[in-house]
């Protein structure tokens, strides 16, 4: 694998474009099988929202809010134009615990025994042409870890101040979560 540490994607925002940077944790391949994936994702997800449109689906989702010394952990995944958390579906038969462990460690590498997951938030989402039952997790963490976006799936990993991180496109449940947190000092 090619370390890629010049990364960076621009998203169109209200007045303008506005560049970001993954320079905490660069993608570490950028192969051609990379960009394909990137490419069937894409594919994949709109007709994920086709068949939605049509179907209006029950979902249930888990969201891991990941926060060291007052930032955020956020993702973009590389078939959406917004940053959110690390995130999936409840597996049938999974624990909604159990599913946003398995989902920080499939995203951004990221392993945490079950004790560390604290609930605190849960939203009906209907973006996305559904109804996304969403229960949302805070770990804090104590040590920054080595976090891996695969490039495939994830292609941007950062920590944010809550103030910078809403002057991002976020997915409307993370925006709605970071506007019920409380000012943190020294948040930037």
């Amino acid at each position: 694998m090619r370390s890629n540490t010049s990364f960076t994607d621009e998203v169109v925002m209200t007045g303008g474009t506005q560049t970001w940077s993954v320079e905490d944790f660069p993608l570490e391949s950028d192969t051609l099988l990379d960009k394909a994936f990137r490419i069937l994702y894409r594919i994949a997800y709109q007709g994920h929202l086709a068949v939605n449109f049509f179907l209006r689906p029950k979902t249930r989702g888990a969201y891991i809010a990941v926060w060291l010394d007052g930032k955020i952990l956020l993702i973009r995944n590389s078939y959406k134009s917004v940053f959110t958390l690390p995130c999936g579906g409840i597996g049938r038969g999974e624990s909604v615990v159990d599913a946003a462990r398995r989902e920080l460690l499939e995203e951004v590498g990221l392993d945490l025994p079950v004790a560390a997951f604290r609930q605190v938030f849960q939203k009906i989402n209907h973006t996305e042409y559904k109804q996304d039952h969403i229960s949302l997790f805070e770990v804090q963490l104590e040590v920054l870890p080595r976090l891996r976006p695969d490039g495939r799936e994830v292609v941007w990993i950062g920590f944010r101040g809550s103030m910078e991180a809403l002057d991002m496109p976020l997915f409307p449940p993370v925006r709605d979560y970071l506007n019920q947190q409380q000012p943190v000092v020294g948040d930037g």
